[in-house]
């Protein structure tokens, strides 16, 4: 398991909660940068995905596969959740964070690549997924937080994650930051060129501080992977 990932989840817990921590209810009623999503609807995903991925960290400990949401239909609990005031989100969100690092820090080393019934990967895979969640939504808040604060380290994976969205596009990933491109398809023709923050978000879906530019427009992203 990467040490490196697992702090950059707890800095990132903090994070979060600091930036919520400061709202008022109102606050959380306004629109996120997620269509149809306030900002406490992000919030309440975020506070859920935690106890999902505590959930099935355990039950792979105990060498049992569970669904993310087995009681019920995971968009109707996020608008359960983002219903409540302030103070109930973030007692959710912050009681969430700490269930999961708790779990997270009692599992062996060789418990990390359990297998899991999400994306059908391991334990160790949920850590990864914990990481983009938490960088994608916290920008999705509004608040201040942009892709620009990415690390490289976040913006390489984010790539290496979302690559199959340009699947057929033959292109070539020019990330003037980083110190590697990423080649789509068997002979591209095409770059598309860019910060590694901003081929990061625009894969995301996201509309970047500024779009990478390429030969001729951008290519038309597939379906999240």
């Amino acid at each position: 398991m990467d040490e490196a990932v697992l702090d950059r989840v707890r800095e990132d817990h903090h994070r979060l909660l600091d930036l919520v921590s400061e709202l008022e209810t109102s606050d959380l009623r306004e629109p996120s940068r997620l269509p149809g999503w306030s900002r406490a609807h992000v919030v309440a995903h975020l506070a859920n995905n935690a106890i999902a991925l505590a959930n099935m960290t355990s039950a792979a400990g105990r060498g049992e596969l569970v669904d993310p949401y087995p009681d019920g239909d995971r968009d109707e609990t996020i608008e359960r959740d983002a219903a409540q005031d302030a103070i109930g989100l973030v007692q959710q969100t912050a009681t969430a964070h700490a269930q999961l690092e708790i779990v997270w820090d009692s599992v062996a080393e060789h418990d990390w690549q359990r297998p899991v019934r999400f994306r059908d990967g391991t334990v160790a895979d949920l850590v990864s997924c914990r990481w983009r969640e938490l960088e994608l939504h916290t920008l999705d808040l509004d608040l201040g937080h942009t892709e620009l604060e990415w690390s490289p380290e976040f913006c390489g994976h984010a790539i290496d994650f979302l690559l199959p969205r340009l699947e057929g596009s033959d292109v070539v990933l020019v990330p003037r930051d980083l110190e590697r491109t990423w080649e789509v398809g068997d002979s591209p023709k095409r770059k598309v060129e860019g910060s590694g923050a901003s081929l990061a978000c625009w894969l995301a879906g996201r509309t970047p501080q500024q779009l990478p530019s390429g030969d001729g427009p951008l290519p038309e992203l597939g379906p999240w992977p």
